[in-house]
């Protein structure tokens, strides 16, 4: 299943602002040719980007960069006032304007966007604070505010922490091989309780058995199994977050034959036990 192409217009605006709230954060796997940043005002659930899967609460910020895919899905153990999200959309050419030579120095931030940036520190309160000041705002004001948010980005790159790995190199997605991996990282994502074998994987990207392994390796830049317990042991982190299931069970839920696997594999992801993780979050 490939990310859908999602149609964002604004012919009258620069960019567009969205300001939601919903019983809980869902929708397809997408992506559009617009940089978007969102910010999570009250929700949980898990954050998918690109390659990545991690677990996001009320606070969540990140940059994303164009086409990158997407989704937010949010948990039933989201806050019971339902969830709420603030988001704007801007093509990459508004930075890449003629008669706004300043804003060239962005293309860095563009091109880091590009695994998708989750925003922390100083850096997102005062996000925050121009995105709550956009609702009330139009036209020229709103766009004041979005070079400020800009300004501040570029200011804070080390407040501004990588999500993805991204392609490498080896991966032509003119040849439908960015395509194929989409498609293979939603199958793992709907089917993480259950065994993920090699062979399905490689069928589902067309790629025989012996080589799945090396173009799995060229597209993210890690091994499909580091990838699959990586996304596990995110989704335990959710649940260990949210809900009070014991530890066994929550390990079991997530793809784990063994307990004794599990608290290895979390061990590492983490740097903690799940109990101690528990007690953290």
């Amino acid at each position: 299943m490939r990310a859908i192409e999602e149609r964002v217009t604004h012919a009258d605006r620069a960019f567009r602002y969205i300001h939601f709230e919903t019983d809980r954060f869902g929708g397809p796997w997408h992506r559009h040719p617009q940089l978007e940043l969102t910010w999570v005002r009250r929700g949980c659930g898990m954050r998918f980007v690109g390659d990545s899967a991690a677990p996001f609460d009320a606070g969540d910020m990140v940059l994303l960069g164009a086409n990158v895919p997407h989704l937010w899905m949010g948990s039933p153990a989201s806050d019971a006032r339902g969830s709420c999200a603030t988001a704007i959309q801007f093509p990459a050419g508004l930075v890449q304007q003629a008669g706004w030579p300043e804003l060239q120095a962005l293309r860095p931030l563009l091109e880091r966007a590009g695994v998708g940036l989750r925003i922390t520190g100083a850096c997102r309160l005062r996000i925050a604070t121009e995105l709550e000041a956009m609702r009330t705002q139009s036209g020229l004001r709103r766009l004041a505010r979005l070079i400020d948010i800009l300004g501040c980005l570029d200011e804070a790159a080390d407040e501004l922490i990588p999500i993805g790995h991204g392609p490498a190199p080896g991966i032509d997605a003119g040849r439908g091989d960015d395509q194929r991996i989409q498609r293979l990282i939603e199958h793992v994502r709907q089917h993480l309780h259950e065994p993920l074998p090699v062979r399905v994987a490689a069928a589902l990207v067309h790629v025989a058995p012996a080589s799945f392994s090396r173009f799995f390796h060229l597209a993210t830049g890690r091994t499909y199994s580091a990838y699959v317990n990586e996304l596990r042991c995110s989704a335990a982190c959710l649940q260990l977050r949210t809900t009070g299931r014991p530890i066994a069970r929550i390990a079991e839920a997530c793809g784990f034959r063994t307990l004794s696997n599990f608290n290895r594999r979390f061990r590492c992801h983490t740097g903690m036990t799940p109990g101690a993780y528990r007690k953290r979050a």
